[in-house]
């Protein structure tokens, strides 16, 4: 893959410890000017592209490069995720995976996916949870519902597709949509801004936790899982705007909040809880998704 091997990692040393986008790009291009080959280098140089037309054949090219030598090298694929080169070789099709379903190559974007999820990943999680966007992308409902259930990883992926397949389905059918609003307060209780990104009621996290960036960047992914139908997003925003507002979340704007709660149906049930946490000594998050879930609140339409 080229000359000047030292002088390459020393580059990437360099790249992965700085904290500045302008220099990682300048050491980068001293690294792609040693070796224009290298997969390692590409990924990064992919990394730093914003435009996804632009990004995607950075990564084929460095696939294409990695699983040839990885095959000149006799390294079976069970062994990718213990293997240097490896790693990298799955790293670049993660990335290639999320590019080309951002490019709305959901097929693509699938069999990548599938690939990836035969290997023990330190990220499965975003794996799975884009496995289940596209699968909400085919708009299969019963199957999303299906493979969620036999699913024994609680990720978030798993818990939004989940309670939109539920009530997607008993929306189709008769009855309330009790098991659906228990998914609901399941999935907030996992990470609880998560849906507040989707809805757009936060802005984008600046110099947050690594956690907020991560809950951020995945409430991207499902962002508009919940236009799938009109009684889906209303019912999903009472949700939010219920647990919003009863934990403080909407600060100066909380009195429009409440106004769009009231004309979506759930006034009543922010009257009934906000009387009952009145007796409450611990009402943190925790505590009060407990609550709601008690209360059994958003089963009804």
């Amino acid at each position: 893959m080229g000359n000047g091997t030292g002088d390459i990692e020393d580059l990437l040393e360099r790249a992965y410890e700085s904290g500045d986008a302008a220099e990682v790009e300048e050491l980068v291009g001293r690294a792609l000017e040693l070796d224009p080959e290298n997969p390692e280098v590409l990924l990064l140089q992919a990394d730093l592209t914003e435009d996804d037309d632009v990004r995607l054949p950075i990564l084929v090219h460095a696939i294409e490069n990695a699983r040839s030598v990885l095959r000149e090298e006799g390294i079976p694929e069970e062994d990718f995720a213990e293997d240097e080169l490896g790693t990298v070789y799955l790293a670049l099709l993660q990335r290639a995976a999320f590019t080309l379903f951002s490019m709305e190559d959901d097929e693509r974007s699938f069999e990548i996916v599938q690939e990836l999820m035969r290997h023990d990943l330190d990220d499965q999680g975003s794996i799975r949870s884009l496995y289940y966007r596209i699968l909400i992308e085919k708009g299969d409902w019963s199957l999303v519902l299906r493979e969620t259930m036999q699913d024994g990883d609680r990720q978030l992926g798993w818990a939004y597709a989940r309670l939109a397949a539920c009530f997607m389905l008993t929306e189709e059918g008769e009855g309330g949509t009790g098991e659906a609003a228990a998914m609901f307060w399941d999935a907030l209780s996992m990470a609880p801004n998560v849906p507040f990104y989707m809805l757009g009621y936060f802005p984008d996290p600046v110099d947050d936790s690594e956690e907020e960036e991560e809950d951020f960047h995945f409430s991207l992914l499902f962002s508009d899982v919940w236009s799938s139908s009109h009684d889906l997003l209303n019912w999903f925003s009472r949700g939010v705007i219920l647990f919003g507002l009863l934990s403080g979340r909407f600060g100066e704007e909380a009195d429009d909040m409440l106004e769009i709660l009231r004309s979506l149906g759930g006034g009543e049930e922010y009257d009934e809880m906000e009387a009952f946490l009145d007796d409450l000594d611990d009402q943190d998050d925790n505590s009060l998704i407990e609550a709601l879930a008690a209360h059994h609140c958003l089963s009804k339409r």
